[in-house]
């Protein structure tokens, strides 16, 4: 079965931390017990909204297999352990049941479909198959190395005197006779590469006939072709355009779900767009024995690094803001040892409305850090202002300004991911860039539920659901194996090609 686990990809400055007037999660002002109700359900409410997320992504594989009438054997929520579920009988007139099921880990999900073989059958004649090349390559290897042996007196001689020297006279014979055999046991083993046989073949009765008459045992033959059941409901034998439609399905409800987030939020409250100016805050005091220390203060905005702006854009969005910050810090990371950076910064007490100085230059030197990459110690994070509420003037308009939101996040999202994964596979790690796991994931959902509980932003719930559902669909999107991306080649390779890909090389890969 696949299983779609639920990965979100917050990429983060140096050591990036949110905006400066960002409430704590923690209140003083809250009694006892509902402050350690709080704490318990926030965790649960952002596991809830991932759940959800996944949910949506699994309807839809299950409910664009059922338009076409393809067999379902479950529908998961979750991925372990079974905590509850039930059977439903299909409505398409079969007597098959769907299983719905309920499992201890909220982050996945899937959809199984019925096989199209015997998956039982061809594991035993995988076995069989295996077992007979094992002894067949005892056999070959022993019969090589008496053909290679010297005769019975010299074999006792051979032996004595390999006794009398502790073995170091005939060393040399003996691992060259052992060379010969395994170059003999590959060659044979070249031989192998035919055609099945007949189904005579399968447990090995006609090689063990023929093994009492020679003494010998006979050629391991591969295992039989799989023979694939003709049921027009499964989902492997459904046309490849069907097949694309269902492995899709996840994708574009997640998509789908993130509109409609987006929608809902402008046609009532009021999206929430938050606004940045050019610039990198210094989010807390420089390190005490960094080389920014006495230079820079929290509350700094770092506006241009060696001559040239930060950003092109007075009003970055946030994608914006955090793609010039990783670019900052990744010319932090390319300095030389001993090499200085001059920065163009708006001090801390002239960063306020009306504020008349302009800009001032200083000089940092960077310095190696633990992990030996050059540091100049700050944290920062984009120039946040406030948070405006946009609201749709129409139905028209909620469409428009929906789609236009939902774009811009995926498409955000589509280019931080590929720029990670080429960082990765160029060697060049992770740069800048971080990545939250599960528990990350869940601590920053955390937060956003635990926001809402107290009243302060249930807009924030939302809008968390739809970046964790545009990401699902990104991820899912890759055409790496096991994710939805990854099956869809092999089904658009057959619709280009006209020829089904073999479909256990196919699982091979996928697993």
């Amino acid at each position: 079965p696949r299983s779609h686990r639920s990965t979100n990809a917050k990429f983060q400055g140096d050591v990036s931390t949110g905006p400066l007037d960002r409430a704590s999660t923690t209140s003083t002002s809250l009694p006892a017990l509902p402050a350690a109700l709080a704490s318990v359900a926030s965790p649960l409410g952002s596991i809830s909204v991932l759940a959800f997320v996944v949910l949506v992504h699994e309807a839809g594989h299950f409910l664009a297999a059922r338009s076409f009438g393809i067999s379902v054997e479950e529908f998961s929520v979750g991925v372990g352990p079974k905590l509850a579920g039930f059977n439903r009988k299909a409505d398409d007139g079969s007597d098959d049941e769907i299983e719905f099921s309920l499992r201890a880990i909220p982050l996945g999900g899937y959809v199984r479909f019925p096989e199209n073989y015997n998956t039982t059958l061809v594991q035993i004649n995988e076995d069989v198959a295996r077992k007979q090349r094992i002894e067949y390559r005892k056999s070959k290897r022993a019969e090589v190395v008496a053909g290679s042996g010297v005769g019975a007196v010299e074999s006792q001689t051979a032996g004595l005197v390999s006794a009398l020297t502790f073995g170091l006279v005939g060393r040399k014979e003996r691992e060259e006779a052992e060379r010969l055999a395994k170059e003999e046991v590959e060659r044979l083993e070249e031989e192998q590469q035919e055609k099945a046989r007949s189904w005579k073949n399968l447990f090995g009765l006609v090689s063990a006939a023929k093994a009492q008459d020679t003494g010998s045992i006979e050629k391991p033959q591969p295992p039989p072709e799989i023979e694939y059941y003709d049921d027009p409901n499964l989902l492997q034998n459904r046309p490849w355009t069907q097949r694309a439609v269902v492995l899709a399905g996840g994708v574009v409800f997640n998509i789908l779900l993130a509109f409609a987030c987006y929608f809902g939020e402008l046609s009532t409250t009021g999206l929430p767009q938050p606004v940045f100016r050019e610039g990198a805050v210094v989010t807390q005091a420089p390190r005490v024995d960094g080389p920014s220390n006495g230079l820079l203060h929290r509350g700094d905005v770092i506006v241009g690094v060696n001559g040239k702006p930060l950003m092109t854009t007075r009003s970055p969005n946030v994608m914006q803001s955090q793609e010039a910050i990783n670019e900052f810090i990744a010319t932090i990371r390319k300095s030389s040892p001993g090499e200085s950076l001059r920065l163009s910064i708006v001090q801390a007490a002239a960063n306020g409305a009306g504020a008349s100085k302009g800009p001032v230059d200083i000089v940092v030197k960077p310095q190696p850090n633990s992990d030996k990459s050059q540091s100049i110690g700050l944290m920062l994070s984009p120039n946040y202002i406030r948070t405006d509420k946009i609201q749709a003037e129409s139905f028209p308009d909620a469409v428009v300004k929906a789609s236009k939101a939902t774009s811009d996040i995926t498409s955000a999202t589509a280019k931080s991911l590929l720029t990670l994964l080429g960082n990765v596979f160029m060697g060049q790690g992770t740069g800048s860039q971080s990545v939250s796991g599960p528990i990350g994931l869940i601590k920053q959902g955390s937060d956003v539920v635990s926001s809402a509980a107290s009243g302060r932003d249930i807009a924030a719930v939302v809008g968390f659901a739809a970046a964790i559902s545009c990401n699902l669909a990104v991820v899912n999107s890759l055409p790496l194996p096991a994710l939805d991306g990854g099956q869809l080649v092999f089904v658009l390779a057959e619709g280009l090609i006209g020829k089904k890909v073999d479909q256990k090389r196919q699982e091979e890969i996928n697993a």
